[in-house]
């Protein structure tokens, strides 16, 4: 809103429209007139004004239709509307509202009501715009921490002997609270995990990049990931408690070589494993969320994947994508794809499959997969 508001006065009436400047003149507000709903349209769209004072019987063009044709403009910033109008009828009141005006005022106006009518609807004028211009700088302060977050995506590294990694996150929000990450450690085993930190948005993505942080610096002192993830969780339990917060992790330590793979499971889904046939038995998993409690045990699998097999990990935001008629995904249908599709590999058929399914339904949930496979033999 201008620091002096522009006031545009729609009558056919000069006397009315002379009575209306010469207040508000007064008040110090800039005030342009129209005599007819044509010229007042014209004139609404050319100066965008912070308030109309619109009459409702003109000719040419009556301000109910005037007022309908600026209200369906969403090319328009917002521009309150005052109707004027010589009736009084409830009915004639619940039109004028019904066609977009947000205010009304009956003829003949008192100088008091006239002034109380303009300075409330320029008070929401000026917070309508306050909200706005906030909400356009906190949407570009998102952009920027999309750009931040991206640097929490490891670049996909290749493996030897056969074998791969591929992994993908995509977030509901501009970020997001799903991580992934794929680090080579020095005997030439790997460790991979998805994590789901509960809640979306800013909160999430901040500590979604706190446990990151503490993942990668602890790999370096902890050889056993069961020992790894009990001391993170500890972390995170002090970090998270208060605030109501926690994360769940699926956590595991590859070996390229020979396809050993130990994994450690902490409140998460459990991982698909993949062969040629469909889905393998895998081996219940069981851990409490990070963050719940301290000094929490953790379980430890061994598997082996044998060439041509696939292991997946994968957030909640798989199965609970939802489309226009916000259905879930599902376990089943995740099932049933993998059940006929070709692989290794899996994953980026999984996401097409989601994405064709979803349709035009805007993201519901952070998603988040990752999937390590053998080459046949």
């Amino acid at each position: 809103m201008r620091k002096k508001p522009l006031i545009l006065i729609v009558d056919d009436n000069p006397e009315t429209v002379d009575i209306f400047e010469a207040r508000l003149k007064s008040l110090d507000y800039e005030i342009i007139t129209a005599i007819d709903g044509e010229s007042g349209l014209a004139l609404a769209r050319e100066a965008l004004p912070d308030l109309i004072l619109l009459d409702i019987m003109m000719p040419k063009m009556d301000g109910l239709t005037v007022c309908r044709q600026l209200k369906s403009d969403a090319s328009l910033p917002f521009m309150p509307i005052v109707l004027v109008t010589a009736k009084a009828d409830t009915k004639d009141v619940v039109a004028g509202l019904e066609a977009g005006g947000d205010e009304y005022l009956t003829k003949p106006v008192e100088h008091a009501a006239l002034v109380a009518r303009v300075k409330s609807m320029l008070r929401i004028k000026g917070l309508h715009d306050q909200v706005l211009e906030q909400s356009l700088q906190l949407e570009k302060q998102l952009k920027a921490a999309t750009e931040v977050q991206r640097l929490f995506w490891p670049e996909i590294p290749k493996m030897e002997a056969g074998s791969h990694v591929w992994a993908i996150s995509v977030p509901a929000a501009y970020v997001g609270g799903d991580l992934y990450d794929v680090i080579k450690l020095q005997d030439g085993s790997w460790l991979v995990y998805v994590a789901d930190v509960a809640g979306k948005g800013a909160p999430a993505a901040l500590i979604m990049a706190a446990l990151s942080t503490k993942i990668r610096s602890e790999v370096i002192l902890q050889s056993e990931i069961d020992h790894l993830i009990k001391t993170v969780n500890n972390v995170m339990y002090d970090l998270m408690t208060d605030e109501d917060y926690f994360a769940t992790i699926i956590l595991g330590r590859y070996w390229p070589q020979n396809g050993k793979m130990r994994l450690v499971l902490c409140g998460h889904l459990q991982p698909l494993w993949i062969d040629e046939k469909g889905l393998k038995e895998f081996p219940r998993l069981k851990g409490i969320s990070l963050g719940v409690e301290p000094n929490a045990r953790y379980e430890k699998i061994e598997i082996l994947i044998s060439p041509g097999e696939s292991v997946l990990f994968f957030s909640d935001g798989v199965v609970e994508a939802e489309n226009e008629q916000q259905e879930h995904f599902g376990n089943e249908r995740l099932t049933n794809y993998l059940t006929k599709a070709n692989g290794p590999p899996w994953g980026e058929g999984v996401l097409e499959e989601i994405r064709n399914w979803r349709g035009n339904a805007k993201a519901n949930d952070d998603l988040t997969m990752l999937e390590i496979w053998r080459d046949p033999s």
